[in-house]
């Protein structure tokens, strides 16, 4: 409880409750916490207390705010390092977590004008499309799509990717050899669709993430990825500097 003899600022007291209770699981990742009025009448405060200590809580990233709705429980960042090619699945592993696919379809079908471009094929040409919902720990992080050219994985199973992962059944079964990706990031706010897969609310902020990646000169996935709130926080080390 508030100690107001405390030489402690309220505030930060406040902060320090509400983590606990975070930590403790009351209030779970994208829970709804209380509101405002509901502190400051539990802990006998001032709502202009109870909005200083949540406004703290929001800089260091704890908990989100969706306007007209409240304020929610921030999921736990997972750390990527961007310098070296990675698999969703290899990096959940490292972090102690257990890593997971949702595959929603595998469908062949022709590419396209828009994809074709992305892959460097023809429209007229096959490609394998493979939309899945990747989890870490049962909690679904991020709805991706994934474009594959036929010519290169002739009779791609879901079966399979399921079993290996995607980037094992390339290498082992495909002979893939990939020499470099390509990945690009912008912030986008989840659709309703989105936000189905990824147990959110529609409007959330979120991050759309877009990967190229090449076996020499030759495009052989595109995949685009929407990633649930702040879930992720990237790295890239910059080296030669003048």
């Amino acid at each position: 409880m508030i100690d107001k003899s405390s030489t402690t600022p309220l505030y930060l007291q406040l902060v320090e409750i509400i983590l606990e209770q975070i930590k403790s699981g009351t209030y779970n990742e994208g829970e709804k916490i209380p509101s405002e009025r509901e502190l400051s009448e539990t802990f006998n405060i001032s709502r202009a207390t109870v909005r200083q200590a949540l406004s703290e809580l929001e800089k260091q990233k704890d908990i989100y705010k969706i306007h007209g709705k409240g304020n929610f429980v921030s999921t736990h960042k997972i750390n990527q390092d961007l310098n070296g090619f990675y698999s969703f699945s290899d990096e959940m592993i490292k972090l102690g977590k257990i890593p997971g696919n949702k595959i929603l379809n595998l469908i062949l079908k022709e590419a396209g004008n828009v994809i074709a471009a992305k892959l460097n094929i023809h429209p007229n040409d096959k490609i394998f499309i493979l939309n899945r919902v990747r989890l870490a720990d049962n909690e679904a992080l991020m709805y991706e799509t994934t474009y594959l050219p036929q010519w290169r994985f002739e009779e791609i199973l879901e079966s399979d990717i399921e079993l290996n992962g995607l980037y094992n059944l390339m290498k082992n079964k495909y002979n893939v050899s990939i020499s470099y990706a390509e990945e690009t990031f912008s912030p986008c706010i989840l659709n309703e669709n989105d936000s189905l897969f990824l147990n959110a609310v529609p409007g959330d902020c979120g991050m759309t993430l877009e990967r190229y990646t090449f076996e020499k000169n030759s495009i052989i996935e595109y995949t685009k990825s929407i990633v649930k709130g702040n879930s992720f926080k990237y790295k890239v080390r910059l080296n030669n500097f003048i």
